[in-house]
């Protein structure tokens, strides 16, 4: 019996380890730009909207290619000019990823936040708040 449950709790870890993408991906084009767009929107930095939608691509410059940069254009805009009820929530939850941020600001000479450290904008740690509206729930 004790191999059986050790054999079935290997497998679980194994298919667990499996659903987390490797913590050196960088985000999807999609996540990334509107974490780009956030980043403009919410004021975590001093790069304006207009600013973050015409110099982006260098802040992703050597992680995507140049179909996912042209891709990632629309999101950015999105994120850039996005309103929800719950605004004020997920720019404090952009924000605070500072490192993140701060990744997002330096190739383009914008203001640092914290200690100015950097690190991936990677698809396992960008979890971003989605927007909701009140009359969605009936409110």
């Amino acid at each position: 019996m004790p191999l059986r449950t050790l054999a079935c709790v290997l497998a679980v870890l194994l298919l667990a380890s499996c659903a987390l993408p490797p913590p050196d991906q960088p985000a999807t084009p999609n996540r990334m730009g509107r974490f780009l767009g956030l980043v403009a929107n919410c004021g975590c930095s001093d790069i304006d909207r207009d600013r973050m939608l015409a110099d982006y691509p260098r802040a992703v410059a050597g992680r995507y290619t140049e179909a996912e940069i042209k891709t990632m254009h629309g999101y950015v805009d999105v994120g850039a000019t996005e309103n929800f009820d719950n605004q004020l929530i997920i720019c404090a939850d952009t924000c605070a990823k500072t490192c993140m941020v701060n990744a997002v600001a330096a190739p383009l000479g914008g203001r640092l936040s914290g200690d100015g450290t950097t690190c991936l904008v990677s698809e396992r740690d960008l979890n971003l708040v989605e927007g909701t509206r009140n009359d969605e729930h009936g409110w």
